[in-house]
């Protein structure tokens, strides 16, 4: 796949078919989040990839508890969709049936420039992200949990002195097509 194709057609994918992701697969999507760019080299990044089934039922529970939290937030957002707010919820708490939840943490909350070290991170799921679509393997980026409280519960469990959680991303293969919301005018100038 093309770089271009895949920036453009990368969708969220809420529901997963059931088949699990080839191992090596799931490496060389692990392996390009190491590559991104990070500030002074510090690679601040560290993740878990959640495949078995006693671990996603675990993330699963936790979950449950996010969506309680979040609920307001969630009717608050989708005030002219009320619906979604039960959409939303269903996902959350199910991941969309992925076989794989991958966690990201970061590594260096010591270092004094937060900022610029937590957009490393983000620039490592956005390698992943990418790097799973061109095998045709969808995602979705979650920072619910770590809005809701729920990321040092998810270090305890799953990465224990391995950093701050930072965001949740299922992985598995899309059931049907997602489709492109619309995109907003008036966000870029060339000066």
């Amino acid at each position: 796949m093309e770089t271009r194709q895949a920036l453009l057609t990368r969708r969220s994918i809420r529901r997963y078919r059931p088949d699990p992701i080839p191992e090596q697969d799931l490496q060389e999507i692990l392996e390009t989040g190491l590559y991104a760019p990070s500030g002074v080299n510090l690679q601040p990044w560290y993740f878990v990839a959640v495949q078995s089934q006693e671990a996603l039922d675990e993330v699963k529970e936790l979950m449950g508890g996010v969506v309680e939290r979040f609920r307001p937030v969630l009717k608050e957002r989708f005030q002219r969709h009320p619906e979604q707010v039960g959409i939303t919820s269903r996902f959350l708490t199910s991941l969309g049936g992925a076989p794989v939840c991958l966690l990201a943490f970061f590594y260096k909350p010591e270092y004094p420039s937060r900022d610029g070290t937590m957009q490393s991170v983000a620039a490592a799921i956005e390698n992943m992200l990418l790097a799973a679509w061109d095998k045709g393997i969808g995602s979705c980026w979650m920072t619910a949990p770590q809005q809701m409280g729920f990321g040092p519960e998810l270090q305890r469990r799953f990465a224990p002195d391995k950093g701050e959680f930072i965001a949740m991303i299922t992985l598995g293969y899309p059931e049907g097509e997602a489709k492109l919301p619309p995109r907003r005018d008036g966000r870029y100038t060339i000066v």
